[in-house]
């Protein structure tokens, strides 16, 4: 989940920001370049109005939203006899139709956590798993925070959506998704997709819900919101950022046996390697030996060779 701007609507708590510097020359968001490792990226032969699809490794494809401004990333991580949707997108254009383009076999879909950014088609499919925690149960039911509710319904004003709304979409109205939770996950778990695992990893800090999927065998670790090398923002109420610092560094563990980093924000590959640099980053903020600027709102901002980091 991503704020919309300095100027915007900001958090009470600790603000967490890591992010690639933005074109000085565009004059929004939606003038800007793509990122680099996006434009590197071959999309898959599957149209479609508001999704843009990129096969990122063998059975796995990034279904990304880049016309709206979270910059959501799902992905169909597809096996010989079921598939995974992990995370669902912003709900405004139908997810499950263009899952349906891509592959004829069950589907489960598995939220890397359940800000409203990545549930919003959870309700498309019959087939949804979250951990049995009370902050996944609270927004199934679309108990959010204010403060959330009030940055989400601002989703499909014309500034955070480039071009027209998708086909068969006619409001600016945005409403907080709700959804049926028809089976739990549960930290270490195994999904066996046919001819291919995926194993789940809680990682809380984000959200207190928030969880990754290692396909150990082929070194691949989906992020969800726990990294990426967009523009990640750890700012509501449910933030804990030591939690988080914890997180990452279980994720460092893992980084020598990882071929790529698939996150929910940016560019939808990353390499392993900047988990240890975020790892870093963190511990020499702790540290208070890094010098900052001050903000016009008062947070802090750390700048770093390859994202920067603002908090409050």
């Amino acid at each position: 989940m991503k704020m919309a701007s300095a100027a915007g609507r900001s958090g009470t708590c600790l603000l967490l920001l890591i992010a690639f510097a933005s074109s000085a020359s565009a004059e929004s968001w939606c003038d800007e370049p793509p990122a680099p490792a996006i434009a590197a990226l071959k999309p898959a032969d599957i149209q479609d109005d508001w999704f843009k699809v990129y096969a990122v490794a063998p059975g796995v494809f990034a279904i990304t939203e880049p016309r709206q401004y979270e910059g959501v990333n799902s992905f169909l991580v597809v096996g010989s006899e079921r598939a995974v949707l992990f995370d669902s997108g912003m709900g405004i254009a139908r997810i499950s139709d263009l899952v349906r383009k891509i592959t004829a076999l069950p589907v489960m879909v598995l939220n890397s956590h359940t800000h409203f950014d990545h549930v919003g088609g959870n309700r498309e499919f019959d087939d949804v798993r979250n951990l049995d925690v009370a902050f996944s149960n609270a927004s199934a039911r679309g108990e959010v925070s204010d403060e959330l509710r009030e940055y989400a319904s601002h989703s499909l004003d014309g500034d955070r959506v480039c071009g027209t709304l998708p086909a068969g979409v006619t409001s600016r109205k945005y409403a907080i998704p709700t959804w049926p939770i028809t089976s739990r996950v549960r930290d270490g778990e195994r999904l066996d997709l046919g001819g291919r695992s995926l194993e789940v990893l809680q990682t809380p800090g984000h959200t207190p819900d928030s969880l990754c999927l290692l396909d150990a065998e082929n070194g691949l670790l989906f992020t969800g919101d726990t990294f990426y090398s967009g523009e990640v923002y750890l700012w509501a109420p449910e933030t804990d950022v030591t939690g988080y610092a914890a997180s990452i560094a279980k994720l460092v563990r893992l980084a020598p046996d990882l071929r790529l980093l698939l996150p929910a924000h940016g560019p939808p590959v990353a390499e392993p390697g900047q988990l240890l640099e975020l790892k870093k980053a963190l511990q020499d903020i702790e540290s208070g030996s890094l010098r900052f600027e001050t903000t016009s709102t008062g947070r802090r901002l750390y700048k770093f060779d390859h994202f920067s980091i603002l908090t409050r």
